[in-house]
């Protein structure tokens, strides 16, 4: 009797992605029902003004996680871009990343909750993990060139991978979140360094 061998077609490289894509969507869209439940419960409330402002804090949680799994989406897209196949590795990192996608509307409620300690460490963590998996993806990918797209583009990418620089600064924040636990999601905002810090790393190894 032979052995069970499965199989790895392209249509199943594009079903991953494309489950993905949906996964991200769904979890887009679960981020706004915080909201859309404390507008039915304020039926008294006349001034959308006045809404705003009591619940300012679930609206920034709100944008906030929106433009995090918008960027988490982005980067994913980019790095598949330069892929043309999959394997059980692959395929395992990506359950890993979409579990931690799954999990943020999750997190973002949780931090919505100002009495809940340790939520704002429990929110950059699973965006930490969201982040680590991302570079493992690509990281795989270029230690297995099979999997890549043979172009120049792809070739350029390689080299140039970037990653390290959100990944210090998820790590720096959950520090300070840590450090200082009513901190809420302010440690978030050192992720404006990622971008000068793989610049700098960049540089560093040309």
């Amino acid at each position: 009797m032979r052995g069970h061998v499965e199989r790895r077609t392209h249509e199943g490289f594009t079903r991953l992605i494309t489950f993905a894509d949906a996964v991200v969507a769904i979890a887009l869209t679960l981020l706004v029902l915080p909201l859309t439940d404390l507008a039915n419960e304020d039926i008294d409330e006349d001034n959308f003004g006045r809404f705003i402002a009591d619940h300012y804090m679930v609206v920034v949680s709100f944008l906030i996680s929106f433009a995090v799994i918008w960027a988490l989406w982005r980067n994913h897209h980019r790095t598949i871009e330069h892929f043309v196949g999959y394997d059980d590795t692959l395929f395992k990192l990506h359950l890993v990343w979409l579990l931690t996608i799954v999990i943020l509307p999750f997190a973002t409620a949780v931090l919505d909750n100002s009495d809940m300690r340790w939520a704002n460490v429990f929110y950059i963590a699973v965006l930490g993990i969201s982040i680590a998996s991302l570079i493992a993806i690509a990281r795989w990918g270029i230690a297995h060139p099979e999997l890549l797209d043979d172009d120049p583009e792809t070739a350029v990418w390689a080299v140039h991978q970037r990653g390290l620089g959100a990944l210090i600064t998820v790590t720096a924040a959950l520090i300070v979140a840590i450090v200082v636990p009513g901190a809420n999601a302010w440690p978030l905002l050192l992720l404006l360094l990622a971008s000068p810090i793989d610049a700098l790393i960049s540089r560093a190894k040309h």
